[in-house]
């Protein structure tokens, strides 16, 4: 036996060398492959959603991009890569940074005052992380918080939970880089001719908000038209002391019949003035107008001794129906310490009519209500008979009253209808105060409601999921079956090895 015994030896150096080169072969490979994707920024995503690289909608699109876009990112990108939660938005800028005709420009701002106020003189309002785009004479903003979409929900400690996230800026990005390259613009109206609040006098601050979200807002008088513009988004006819024309009404009922938008701020109008088109439009989808003016008797609920001046209560939106959305956001501000006021407001009602199969009407907001001991919703607000005469007209006494609704139409190509009963709450006295700042957000997510997009050009890439592999167990058996497989089985496998190994060593 003991002849054998340098045979064997050199029979284990000789494994033992072979393991050794095959290691060293192992790393000899491993380490410049990895040298070199770090040097050339090789990326290899492997998310379902292909979170980190850029969709074929836009590649095709910058490819034959032919103008120079300036891109300004209000940010390091340094300090950007440092963020785990941001990693898609982070390498999604890298990507369109490498575009020729894309001349990306990110910096600090604290650090380069001087260059947010030159993007601030195109009449932004502007906060760390924002875009702002630039080709030729026109520009374009998009805003930090478009560049994510959380669906959350709340723990019974009142908890933040983030059930899902998805990254939605490219869409916004390519569709701002279009819009600037193009030219094309969105634009919102505001009619003129009947004796309204104008756009230049009375509502310049609002106009600032309406170019924060890339809308492009002008005043329009139909009585000198032949039709409604091809590039109106939404018309807005805010606080008319006299009624619509025929002609306009024609012209407006054509629009809408293509599926166009209007917003109707229609104040309480003391002079003895019956709306008759206009409200043979509101009836089209559904929403009557009262003329009256609202005045809260609960002094508790109005403000400063001024009972026309009062909180009002957000209607939160049915969403388990799929109804339209526009209050959520506001209720829960509502609920974390926010108030909503309404002043001098006229209201609405649900008017039944024969297309309603193709309307979906509702309610944004409401005079605060309460329940009684009957178990009935109860109101202690009142709307007074205020302007026209009408027959049927008397105080509204007892239920809570309409004080903004929304309608669209599935028969009117999805045309969208919404009444409010005050514009003054936009205007530049009112619009900066803190107490009208959710009707002020109401107004705003309006507009991006009806034109579907904040964005002037929706380029119809998809939200990327921000997805994670995850395991669900469904018993305990399940679990320990799990436990075996991925933890003992590969420790057996081991040991196995090693007592092998063991056995060949010393053997």
């Amino acid at each position: 036996m003991e002849q054998n015994k340098p045979f064997k030896n050199l029979k284990n150096r000789k494994f033992t060398a072979y393991a050794a080169l095959l290691a060293a072969l192992a790393l000899a490979v491993a380490i410049p492959i990895n040298l070199l994707a770090s040097r050339l920024n090789i990326i290899w995503d492997m998310t379902p959603a292909k979170l980190y690289e850029l969709s074929d909608t836009t590649k095709n699109y910058l490819k034959n991009l032919d103008k120079q876009v300036d891109f300004y990112f209000l940010m390091d990108m340094d300090y950007l890569s440092t963020d785990d939660n941001s990693m898609a938005l982070y390498y999604t800028l890298k990507q369109y940074s490498e575009y020729e005709n894309i001349n990306f420009v990110d910096f600090d701002p604290d650090k380069n005052p001087a260059l947010v106020n030159e993007l601030k003189e195109k009449g932004y309002t502007l906060s760390e992380g924002d875009m702002v785009f630039c080709c030729e004479d026109r520009s374009k903003h998009v805003a930090a918080n478009n560049m994510y979409h959380y669906e959350v929900s709340y723990g019974e400690n009142n908890n933040r939970i983030v059930e899902a996230a998805y990254f939605t800026g490219e869409n916004y990005i390519t569709g701002a880089i279009s819009a600037v390259a193009s030219g094309k613009e969105a634009s919102v109206y505001f009619l003129t001719g009947h004796g309204e609040k104008t756009l230049q006098n009375d509502y310049t601050k609002f106009n600032a908000n309406m170019k924060n979200i890339n809308y492009n807002a002008l005043e329009l008088n139909l009585a000198t038209e032949s039709a409604v513009p091809e590039d109106a988004a939404v018309l807005i006819l805010a606080a008319p002391k006299s009624d619509l024309s025929n002609d306009e009404t024609r012209m407006i009922n054509d629009y809408l019949d293509n599926g166009g938008n209007i917003c109707f701020l229609m104040s309480p109008n003391k002079e003895k003035v019956v709306y008759k088109n206009i409200e043979s439009i509101l009836n089209a989808f559904g929403i009557a107008m009262d003329y009256d003016i609202v005045k809260e008797t609960d002094s508790s609920r109005y403000v400063s001794g001024d009972p026309y001046t009062y909180g009002v209560s957000i209607v939160r939106a049915d969403t388990e129906n799929g109804t339209v959305d526009l209050t959520s956001e506001l209720a829960d501000m509502t609920e974390n310490g926010y108030y909503a006021f309404m002043s001098d407001a006229r209201s609405f009602y649900y008017y039944p009519n024969s297309d309603d199969y193709s309307l979906e009407v509702g309610s944004l907001l409401q005079t605060v209500s309460s329940t009684d001991e009957y178990g009935d919703t109860v109101s202690t607000a009142v709307g007074e008979v205020y302007g026209a005469s009408d027959p049927m007209a008397e105080d509204i006494t007892g239920y809570p009253l309409d004080l903004a609704m929304y309608s669209t139409s599935t028969l009117r190509n999805g045309a969208k209808v919404l009444a409010m009963g005050n514009a003054e709450f936009i205007d530049d006295v009112n619009v900066s105060q803190d107490y009208m700042m959710i009707p002020v957000y109401l107004m705003l997510s309006s507009i991006s409601w009806m034109h579907d997009s904040d964005l002037i050009l929706d380029m119809g890439i998809a939200d990327k999921e921000r997805d994670y592999d995850s395991m669900t167990l469904n018993s305990e058996t399940a679990a320990n079956a799990t436990m075996i497989t991925f933890i003992a089985v590969p420790v057996v496998i081991a040991l196995i090895g090693a007592g092998v190994w063991f056995k060949r060593r010393y053997s």
